[in-house]
């Protein structure tokens, strides 16, 4: 990774969010205000006042040259750092520089708060001396005027008005991954031998890479990036930067965030859209977000013009390692989740795992369900690597990176391998709904987002592991492995809403593996093999209504012998 460079004026945020980028990235944190201080053994406000400005410019130029020397540093630099040309070239040559910007009125506020928790500490807070006259607001008004277009030579800047920190280290990380500043190792890639055969690459900061990849499908050069509102304000500025520098042309559209956007309505704006633009055959669709994106713009890829190129850049887990693959494309019903769609395989899906560390938490940690799923069905190596790594993988406090990428190349892997043996799902296929019957009810049933999807699928695999036991086909120590690991992986495993029984059940029946009014099950038999079959009604009412009834459904193994005694 190159260095980073943090430019702004005075109160923009510069130290706070440095010290979270390299914490987040695990990389060295560097401030040059503090290494003048540090190599001179005096305060910045001392230097002003006993050599001037023109002296501490001179060991501010030093500082940054030292910083500059380092391999991934995060570097926060002085307000006035950009002043010297000889400073700006520097920067651009060694790093990327992204520019805080803050409204003056916000940084003096920012500042005083600095100042009062120093006295309340018992510390001599720190006098900037371009601030030290009776109007500070004034001078930071001049300094901004002054400045400004130096700052904007950035290659990507981040309003910090209005947010914390932890927003504004997101929206960083996110601009530093679509301008390629991050590096993993080698790409992992596997082609999909489905439609028109096409490959799934996992590449830590690939998303910055894009064009590149872009250029292997020989397309023509005009694209249109389709996001939802939260991802696009994170990604689509530089990405769209980072196309066009790379001689692509790239228009943007912008949906509302959230499983509502799956929907006739938003699916016919995007025609329009299309229309408007005066979209080609040849012209590729960009589909930048999760699962909802993924699949909305999917449909409308396969169905404008009657299909044109899919590009799938998935930004969650939940997507990289299921929604963006297999060609599963569509929208829901009032009645029914994904009951309209098509199979509509991608001509390229690019799965960044670093864009995970822009995910809030909760919105992260559901994607493991998707992954959990696959150690259940199909491997129980995956599985039993996932609960070794479990703490690590739920903490993400420093991303393991390489366990990450590797963990979602296996899951792609594992599901390349069944959609290229049953593409649109006619038998072996089926198994990937493992938990979804459930999970797809629940969702429905409380209206689409008090639960997000993982979550309601690690519950539908919960009550699937419990159908299976009581139906004598799983072991109960097998079940409890299952609920043990998701909730390790920070995922739900008791139902404590509204009783949903009744409504759950009217749901099932218009799940899409109802073949001759008989729901098709998918249910383990042990780690790493499932099958499909049909369940008494009887026993799906008692398990549902168990579980779903306003019980807690928790259940430890001790527990669960004694009952079986």
């Amino acid at each position: 990774m190159r260095n980073v460079f943090l430019i702004g004026l005075s109160g923009s945020g510069k130290t706070t969010v440095g010290r979270l980028l390299a914490e987040r990235l695990g990389r060295p944190f560097i401030d040059t205000d503090l290494l003048v201080e540090q190599r001179c053994g005096k305060r910045i406000a001392t230097i002003f006042a006993e050599e001037g400005e023109r002296a501490f410019r001179a060991r501010e130029k030093l500082a940054l040259q030292e910083a500059a020397a380092s391999a991934g540093a995060i570097v926060a630099t002085g307000g006035g750092i950009v002043l010297d040309a000889d400073n700006r070239r520097l920067m651009a040559e060694r790093g990327v520089r992204i520019f805080l910007s803050v409204e003056p009125e916000t940084a003096l506020e920012r500042l005083r708060q600095q100042e009062a928790i120093a006295r309340r500490e018992g510390l001599s807070p720190e006098v900037r001396p371009l601030l030290a006259g009776d109007d500070p607001l004034a001078a930071l008004r001049r300094l901004q005027a002054e400045r400004r277009a130096l700052y904007e030579e950035a290659e990507a800047s981040c309003s910090t008005d209005g947010k914390s920190g932890e927003q504004v280290a997101r929206a960083v990380l996110a601009a530093l991954i679509a301008l390629g500043a991050l590096e993993g190792e080698e790409p992992l890639e596997r082609q999909i031998r489905a439609g028109e055969g096409y490959a799934a690459i996992v590449d830590w900061g690939g998303l910055g890479r894009l064009p590149a990849y872009l250029a292997r499908l020989e397309l023509p050069r005009r694209v249109f990036l389709l996001s939802d509102q939260h991802v696009y304000d994170l990604y689509g500025p530089p990405l769209l930067r980072t196309l066009q520098r790379a001689g692509w042309s790239a228009s943007s559209y912008v949906l509302p965030a959230g499983e509502a956007s799956k929907s006739l309505q938003q699916l016919s704006a995007i025609y329009d859209w299309l229309v408007e633009q005066r979209a080609e055959r040849r012209e590729a669709l960009l589909a930048l977000g999760g699962g909802v994106v993924g699949d909305l713009v999917g449909f409308a890829a396969a169905t404008y013009l009657r299909g044109v190129p899919l590009v799938q850049l998935p930004t969650s887990l939940l997507a990289q390692v299921d929604a963006a693959i297999g060609g599963k494309t569509g929208i829901n019903h009032p009645r029914g989740k994904n009951l309209i769609g098509a199979f509509y395989q991608p001509r390229l899906v690019l799965a960044d795992p670093a864009t995970l560390l822009t995910l809030p938490e909760r919105e992260r940690t559901e994607g493991w369900a998707e992954v959990v799923k696959y150690g259940m069905i199909l491997d129980a190596e995956l599985f039993t690597l996932l609960e070794t790594h479990a703490a690590a993988l739920r903490d993400f406090s420093l991303p393991p990176a390489s366990l990450l990428a590797q963990i979602i190349a296996r899951c792609i892997a594992l599901k390349a391998a069944v959609i290229e043996e049953d593409e649109r799902e006619q038998g072996r296929r089926a198994i990937l709904n493992y938990g979804h019957t459930l999970g797809h009810a629940l969702e429905n049933v409380t209206g689409y987002g008090e639960w997000l999807h993982g979550e309601a699928v690690a519950l539908g695999m919960v009550a699937a592991a419990e159908l299976a036991c009581q139906a004598g086909f799983l072991a109960r120590e097998e079940a409890e492995r299952q609920r043990a690991l998701l909730a390790a992986l920070g995922l739900p495993t008791a139902y404590h809403g509204k009783p949903q029984a009744e409504a759950l059940l009217a749901a099932i029946q218009l799940d899409k593996k109802v073949a001759q009014k008989q729901v098709r099950w998918i249910m383990p038999r042990r780690i790493g093999e499932v099958f499909q079959t049909t369940l008494p009604d009887e026993l799906v009412s008692k398990v549902v209504r168990s579980l779903f009834g306003g019980e807690n459904i928790t259940r430890s193994s001790a527990g669960a012998r004694q009952e079986e005694a």
